[in-house]
């Protein structure tokens, strides 16, 4: 499956980002109000939450069909994948930088995924 990318450091890196993807998935979707809860949220942000989930499923779903299918002519998703993570980083760290309580540990990890990401994604451009 992942011999389709023709680059197994590439392979790997989208392999760890989207299993942090499934991460996401499985917190925003399977425990939403405990999720809510650890990041100081009242139960009236569930339904966001969960956009944000099915949205992770999404990108999951398309990561996992780049590895059956290979990468090539995925240029459209991996560039919208891209800009969302880089601009959800950029938000993230924002929100710490501003006080925001509780985002710290979310802004490492999304960081760690915008790497792998990214190197995953600079390795295959070529093809895409």
């Amino acid at each position: 499956m992942l011999k389709k990318y023709n680059d197994t450091p590439a392979a790997i890196a989208l392999v760890l980002f989207t299993l942090g993807g499934a991460f996401y998935v499985a917190q925003l979707l399977f425990m939403t109000e405990a999720w809510l809860a650890e990041n100081g949220m009242g139960t009236e942000s569930v339904v966001l939450a969960r956009v944000l989930g099915f949205t992770w499923l999404g990108i999951t779903i398309g990561l996992i069909r780049t590895f059956i299918n290979g990468p090539d002519g995925s240029s459209t998703f991996f560039m919208a994948l891209v800009i969302a993570q880089i601009g959800i980083l950029i938000n993230l760290w924002h929100q710490h930088l501003t006080g925001a309580p509780a985002v710290f540990d979310d802004a490492i990890i999304v960081s760690v995924l915008t790497a792998l990401l990214l190197i995953g994604y600079l390795r295959v451009r070529s093809r895409l």
